[in-house]
């Protein structure tokens, strides 16, 4: 169990949050700008303290209806592996119990290694028949 020394906060991410949790990933990087407006569209999101120390953050981005996506769950690495992330997941599935419909899909794209954690969650791999794809808009 995580201690109580730690701070969720279920509000909005601020951009300087998101710019210094993201940097300790190796996901492309965006303008202030550019990060300040997806965060306005967040349907959900949470930052995690631990004394004044950002810790961890992560959002539900989607329709608010049929479809929820899981984005951006980061925790600082020298937080990790001591049950931080399974607290962030356990607040996001509040938010879902609350907000989604039945049937509504849930979805996430989960970093190398980290299958296993979510799979604790009820996630599953798609199938060979349902593969997903993805693509980054180049706008040269």
């Amino acid at each position: 169990m995580i201690s109580s020394d730690y701070t969720y906060e279920e509000r909005r991410i601020s951009v300087d949050e998101y710019q210094k949790l993201r940097a300790f990933t190796d996901w492309n990087m965006f303008g202030d700008e550019l990060i300040e407006e997806a965060l306005s569209r967040d349907l959900y999101s949470l930052v995690v303290y631990k004394a004044w120390e950002l810790v961890a953050m992560a959002r539900v981005i989607g329709d608010g209806a049929i479809y929820y996506y899981i984005q951006d769950l980061i925790v600082h690495p020298d937080f990790r592996n001591q049950g931080v992330a399974t607290s962030v997941m356990n607040k996001i599935e509040a938010f879902l119990s609350k907000n989604a419909a039945h049937n509504s899909f849930i979805g996430l794209m989960a970093a190398e290694g980290t299958e296993s954690f979510y799979i604790n969650f009820g996630f599953r791999k798609r199938p060979g028949s349902a593969p997903g794809m993805f693509k980054y808009y180049i706008n040269d």
